[in-house]
Parts: structure tokens; C-alpha cells; sequence
């Protein structure tokens, strides 16, 4: 399994209880769709998955290890395996479009001997072209949003989590975005996002219909699966 939550339980400091004696099983390979009400919790859930916001009690496996039960430098390790788009996550305002892309690919030294082809490819599809050499502060909002999440998909990480990815989206940005996400999902990253609003959930379109989708809520601290493929 990619994801097994057990017991899962989370406190904030404020006292709010966001989840609680929580379970969840995602299959490797899985698109996951976690929906609920606005600040039900789904920001924290990623949180958690992604190792940033240590649960209070219970445990989160994600590909089989415990994230807080890793030393620093294995989890770094362990992080470097998925990809992430949150949106505190900001490109670097100093490089350009493509250098930001290019960014993981030159970490990893995951490329080969031209690094910027895949890359330019992946942003003409997704409508960034033509502003591949530009500076983040000369994109607009959404553009900026797109250019995170190609970021966070162009080393095709194992575990893709993407919390909110479609905010600031015009329907275009966001057609085009889910479609992305199909492909890497269908490229075998096991793809889970967060959704904010329904007219997200619906931009996606038939895509839907070809994606074998896990729907999640949130909803009164539990997580309930709603099925699959609907």
C-alpha cells in the first residue's frame, strides 16, 4: 500500500480537533480526490502525509515507513521520493520558468544529456511556453500556480500530493492541470490532491470518466470513502 492511516488523531494547538481515530488505505498506483468543507481539515491531512505536521496520536505509513519515526537525513530521503504543491510552496524569483522547472531534474541528476527538452515540452503543454524564460514576477497568479506544480511533477515522483493546486485557476489553467495529473498518474504516480471548491472537481470533465478516481471526504473528523470512479 502506498497510504495506511491508523488511529489517526490530530490536535492543533488551539485545541481544535481536525481528525480523529481516523483510518484510510490508499493502493500504490491510486488517484485520490479528498474533498470537505472549507478549514474541515484537509490542509492538515496533506500536512501530515507529506511529514510536516506530526499527527497527536495514531500513525501514517506512506510507502511503507513512518515519517516521523525517520532520522533527519532519512527523511529527507524519504521526502525526496514524492513531489509537492502546496500553496506556501512559491517558485524561486530569481530563476526563470524553465531554471525552476529544471530545478529537481539537476538535484537529482535525473536527466539526460539535454535536460531542458522534456522540460520545454512540459511547458508548452501547459500553456508556459512562451514564458519559459521569464521571471516569476512577470507571470500572473495562476501562471505562477502552474509553473509550482510542474515543478512538483517533472522528476515523476512516486507520491504526488497537491493541496488546493487549482486556487487562482481560470477553467482553462485547470483543464489543462488535470489533465497533467492524469498523465503522470497514468505514468504510475500515485496522484493525491485536496479540493476547495466543486466547480474544481468538475473542470476536470471526462477525464474523470477515464480515471479510475477514489473520492474521499472529510467530514466530521472521519474520512469516508465514497467509491471509486464516481
Amino acid at each position: 500500500m502506498m497510504i495506511q492511516l491508523f488511529h489517526l488523531t490530530k490536535v492543533h494547538p488551539s485545541g481544535v480537533k481536525v481528525l480523529e481515530d481516523a483510518f484510510l488505505t490508499v493502493a500504490e498506483g491510486a488517484f485520490v480526490v479528498l474533498a470537505g468543507e472549507n478549514r474541515a481539515g484537509k490542509s492538515t491531512l496533506l500536512r501530515i502525509l507529506a511529514g510536516e505536521d506530526k499527527p497527536t496520536s495514531g500513525r501514517a505509513l506512506i510507502h511503507q515507513k513512518d515519517p516521523y519515526a525517520l532520522s533527519p537525513k532519512e527523511k529527507r530521503e524519504w521526502q525526496s521520493l514524492n513531489g509537492f504543491i502546496f500553496p506556501d510552496l512559491k517558485l524561486f524569483p530569481d530563476k526563470t520558468v524553465e531554471e525552476n522547472v529544471l530545478f529537481p531534474l539537476r538535484v537529482r541528476g535525473s536527466f539526460e544529456a539535454d535536460p531542458k527538452a522534456p522540460v520545454a515540452q512540459l511547458l508548452e503543454r501547459a500553456g508556459l511556453g512562451a514564458k519559459a524564460g521569464q521571471k516569476p514576477a512577470d507571470l500572473s497568479a495562476a501562471e505562477q500556480r502552474m509553473g509550482v506544480a510542474l515543478r512538483a511533477m517533472v522528476f515523476k515522483p512516486r507520491l504526488l500530493l497537491a493541496d488546493d493546486p487549482f486556487a487562482g485557476m481560470d477553467e482553462k489553467s485547470a483543464r489543462t492541470l488535470w489533465k497533467l495529473f492524469a498523465e503522470l498518474h497514468k505514468a504510475g504516480t500515485t496522484v493525491f490532491l485536496s479540493l476547495q471548491r466543486p466547480e474544481d472537481l468538475a473542470s476536470a470533465g471526462d477525464l474523470l470518466n477515464e480515471t479510475r478516481v477514489q473520492m474521499v471526504h472529510l467530514k466530521e473528523r472521519q474520512l469516508w470513502p465514497v467509491g471509486v470512479g464516481e
